[in-house]
């Protein structure tokens, strides 16, 4: 990964539709740094991911403002170019899993906008999932589908942040429990291996601790140690899946007979049927899944 020599005048990306495109108090603290930086607004999925490759391969720093999914695409766009430059975050979504509980960002709108132009230097590691980068989190079973329920649910006035996930979360259980899916998987090259299919709640592969909106599924995962924290849970009946979840939300399901952690650097995850993928909050689907763990892969403001 070649570290770029960032120029001083970075460029700043703001997601319109991000915080129910109530991004007005953004603008106006932004307004005062728009000299020394160039101002962007997306016109729609995608558009971050490229603007920010482009600025990469200038060498100029990065700053977004949005939430874990606008996050997602400008690292994606840095990480497609080989090269790394500043990544800055402002935090304006509804979960805010990286920003907020990876990075310890703070929540204040003032505060994120300075830490993001003043703030020091650290290197974080990213993670890749078949092509795709991730900065965050990846996982399939019931995070996966209660993620794509969220998506879905976004749509309806008043549901944001842990009243969404929590929405999408009872949906889940109470109705679509059963899909939870049958699992193969092996974690670097015969550290450990699931080669029998079995039927899991979850498996989730993370950098940081949390991800739906404060859901500590891995509480003791660190960003900068080279190693992805894993967390399977082995299906179990919905009534104890019930009691469980709670108590992994709190980041307080270590010792449970149905939950086993790992860490690794690569995860080879294999299911015979097509299943929902869960990646920093975006939902896509698959079957096979090969997960690498990318060093000091960014270079983010905190």
């Amino acid at each position: 990964m070649e570290t770029a020599q960032s120029s001083e005048h970075p460029l700043i990306i703001l997601n319109p539709y991000a915080n129910r495109g109530n991004m007005h108090a953004y603008r106006t603290l932004l307004r005062p740094y728009r000299e020394q930086a160039d101002y962007v607004e997306t016109s729609g999925c995608g558009d971050a991911r490229e603007r920010a490759a482009r600025a990469a391969e200038e060498g100029r720093a990065v700053i977004i403002v949005g939430g874990d999914g606008s996050v997602h695409e400008v690292a994606n766009g840095i990480l497609s170019t080989g090269r790394r430059v500043p990544l800055s975050i402002i935090p304006a979504g509804s979960g805010n899993d990286y920003a907020w509980h990876a990075l310890n960002l703070p929540r204040d709108p003032a505060a994120a906008v300075e830490r993001a132009f003043h703030g020091r230097l650290i290197e974080a590691d990213a993670g890749r999932v078949n092509e795709r980068f991730f900065v965050n989190a990846f996982g399939v079973g019931l995070d996966a589908n209660i993620a794509a329920a969220a998506n879905r649910l976004k749509k309806i006035p008043f549901l944001s942040g842990q009243r969404l996930y929590y929405t999408a979360t009872l949906q889940q259980l109470l109705f679509r429990y059963k899909r939870c899916p049958w699992l193969m998987f092996h974690l670097d090259s015969g550290l450990y291996e699931q080669a029998i299919e079995k039927r899991y709640v979850l498996l989730s592969v993370t950098n940081g601790p949390t991800y739906g909106a404060g859901f500590r599924i891995n509480p003791r995962a660190d960003i900068s140690d080279g190693l992805f924290d894993v967390c399977a849970v082995e299906y179990i009946p919905l009534l104890r899946a019930l009691k469980l979840l709670p108590l992994a939300e709190r980041g307080e399901h270590e010792g449970l007979p149905e939950v086993t952690f790992y860490r690794a650097q690569t995860v080879r995850i294999e299911s015979k049927q097509t299943v929902n993928m869960l990646v920093d909050g975006e939902t896509m689907s698959g079957h096979s899944f090969t997960v690498q763990m990318l060093p000091g892969a960014l270079w983010i403001r905190v």
